[in-house]
């Protein structure tokens, strides 16, 4: 039997993401962003924080992160700032345009939900309003770099994923025979 807090939250979460994705891509269209750069925006408006945490921070590769950057920095969205003790490291910084972008997407983001509050009768704004402040605050207690939590999110509590022995490759050099592909691949290049 599925329990009824199930279904809400899953009504709940799947409303939620649908408007917030909807409304979200329309107005990232007009401004003329992909999604990964203005999420990439939304990271930056606390502070400057270097290429290689935003591209942990986004998931990406590290050249995806440069060609993400690049295109900001044209649109003149952010601004590259050198790290004066490191410097191989970079910082990137929203610009007073980026800055203006990402308050543009807050409000945006905001008019969904205003929108949506407004269907309901005062007593139950205050209701709803009350709850997600609670939520908001356990969710500020969670992150997704925490080890813990993301070895239960994928489910692998009792899995391992150190080894236990060293890798034994090293030790078999010349004990399995080699032999040549059968086939060659030739890789061109743009």
């Amino acid at each position: 039997m599925i329990d009824r807090t199930d279904v809400n939250l899953d009504r709940f979460v799947e409303g939620v993401f649908r408007l917030l994705f909807d409304h979200h891509r329309t107005h990232v269209v007009e401004m003329d962003l992909t999604l990964a750069q203005a999420q990439a925006l939304r990271l930056l408006r606390e502070a400057p924080v270097s290429t290689t945490r935003l591209a942990i921070s986004l998931g990406i590769s590290g050249p995806a992160m440069t060609q993400l950057t690049d295109r900001l920095v044209r649109k003149e969205l952010i601004e590259r700032l050198a790290v004066p003790e490191d410097r191989r490291a970079v910082n990137v910084a929203l610009t007073e345009k980026g800055k203006r972008i990402v308050l543009r997407i807050r409000q945006c983001r905001n008019e969904v939900f205003l929108e949506v509050m407004a269907r309901l009768n005062e007593r139950d704004r205050a209701e709803v309003t009350d709850a997600l402040g609670k939520v908001a605050e356990a969710l500020s207690e969670i992150s997704v770099q925490d080890p813990e939590y993301s070895r239960r999110l994928r489910g692998d509590e009792t899995r391992s994923r150190t080894a236990v022995e060293p890798a034994k490759a090293s030790k078999d050099v010349g004990q399995t025979p080699v032999s040549l592909p059968k086939r060659r691949m030739r890789i061109e290049w743009d």
